[in-house]
């Protein structure tokens, strides 16, 4: 697997994505302050779309933002509380999302299924 990007820059977007991940999982876990993990989680899977974009797997980028849409909900949601009915909803839509957003990621379409390239013929 090659990159597009230059070696320093990819080292630094993983390096940023991974401080993203880290930091709101700790956020998450230590201070249970569930909305600033769910944007630090929106921001690691915001420069990830973009750099599939950029790269040109528009449709990683597509579910790579829906599944960060769906952990900002889903922390929304935690943080609203689960016995409301705006928080209850708001769980509900990013547990959706992040579904959505990963079948698109990692479910094989189109051409992938057949195994043929569209680049040819």
């Amino acid at each position: 697997m090659t990159d597009s990007l230059p070696a320093p820059v990819g080292v630094m977007v993983r390096a940023l994505v991974a401080a993203c991940f880290v930091g709101g999982g700790v956020v998450a876990l230590l201070d249970q302050r569930f909305v600033l993990a769910g944007l630090a989680y929106l921001v690691g899977y915001t420069i990830l779309a973009a750099a599939a974009i950029i790269q040109g797997q528009r449709r990683r980028g597509a579910g790579l933002s829906l599944s960060g849409l769906g952990w900002v909900s889903l922390a929304l949601g935690v943080a609203a509380g689960y016995a409301t009915e705006t928080g209850l909803a708001l769980v509900v839509g990013g547990v959706v999302l992040l579904v959505v957003g990963t079948v698109i990621v990692v479910w094989p379409f189109g051409s992938e299924m057949t195994g043929t390239d569209e680049t040819t013929g």
